[in-house]
């Protein structure tokens, strides 16, 4: 229960009590106000006049009554998972070609939708590419209340591409958008978001590093740690490319024994910097037995007990679209 001090208003305790209760009916999902109260510490009496705000707001429904043994029938509350919804685009590359694909969510994550278009490469990605999409789906969709968006940062064109390599999280592009459909709108990159879905996936790991490594490509890092994504000064974080080895050049090498030994001298340096508990390899075209080769060159004590758990990953879209439904609720939560 939040108490009253000199410095917070009934206001504010009003609405921290508010986000303890949306909190433990998002987690539950259906409860009754005296599982409430044990969740939130809060009195009965103020449980009921912000259950009765919250079912009037439409994020709270009222369900049926529960039987207890020995006891009156309780009436059980539910969250509302669509009250408010989510728009996801992820632009990706699958067999050569790039798509952008579209997702909606509702608040527990679920999907309710999803397409994917062809990206038209002579063009590279544009704002009104974006935009007709996305009016299509809040046509469809007037609940959508917030709009993410997931790229690489290498590997696209247009106003977005330079909004981008100048803005690593196009903060005025996102502006322009969020005026132009009168909803918040942020970008982050894939593989930003790509390790927060894969910490969500390992759970009881601490701080995961994602790591994207395709020959002929850029290679890209990103770091979660305690579930926040780390994004450095001005967002900028995780910018491999620049390592010495690179050799100014920043691409993984197309020639497969250049790139098997680029990659493993990128892991390690990864390993050593940061020490990561959990590393996930996105990649579709390194040769197998990668990890293997990684333990051998291994060289002294000290770094092989750095070696944290390793996964050889091609489903960078899935943890990415998993990322960006986690900051899309963290952003909910926070307007």
């Amino acid at each position: 229960m939040i108490e009253s001090s000199s410095t917070i208003t009934s206001k504010q305790i009003r609405e921290q009590n508010l986000q303890l209760v949306r909190r433990a009916l998002h987690s539950e999902q259906v409860c009754t106000a005296s599982k409430l109260k044990e969740l939130t510490g809060l009195s009965v009496v103020t449980l009921n006049k912000l259950l009765s705000y919250l079912i009037a707001n439409g994020e709270v429904l009222e369900g049926e009554k529960s039987s207890i043994p020995n006891g009156r029938p309780a009436t059980t509350y539910r969250f509302n998972e669509m009250n408010k919804l989510m728009l996801i685009l992820s632009v990706y590359k699958r067999s050569g070609n790039k798509y952008v694909g579209y997702t909606v969510h509702n608040l527990f994550g679920e999907c309710i939708k999803r397409k994917e278009e062809l990206i038209q490469e002579s063009y590279g990605v544009q704002t009104n590419e974006f935009k007709l999409g996305m009016t299509r789906f809040i046509n469809e969709f007037p609940k959508i209340a917030i709009i993410g968006i997931s790229m690489p940062s290498d590997d696209v064109g247009g106003r977005v591409g330079s909004a981008i390599r100048h803005d690593s999280q196009s903060k005025r592009l996102a502006a322009h958008l969020s005026k132009n459909f009168n909803l918040p709108v942020f970008f982050e990159t894939d593989i930003n978001a790509a390790t927060l879905g894969c910490y969500k996936r390992c759970k009881v790991q601490e701080y995961v590093s994602g790591i994207i490594l395709v020959p002929g490509k850029i290679p890209g890092c990103g770091f979660c740690y305690n579930g926040q994504v780390l994004r450095g000064k001005d967002g900028m974080a995780g910018e491999i490319r620049y390592f010495p080895m690179y050799n100014d050049e920043g691409v993984l090498p197309s020639e497969t024994m250049q790139a098997d030994d680029l990659a493993i001298r990128t892991i390690r340096a990864v390993m050593c910097v940061l020490n990561p508990g959990y590393v996930a390899i996105y990649t579709e075209t390194l040769k197998p037995g990668l990890i293997d080769r990684l333990k051998k060159r291994l060289s002294t004590a000290a770094e092989e007990a750095l070696l944290p758990k390793i996964e050889i990953n091609d489903s960078l879209r899935e943890d990415t679209v998993s990322g960006m439904i986690s900051l899309c609720l963290e952003k909910l939560e926070a307007m």
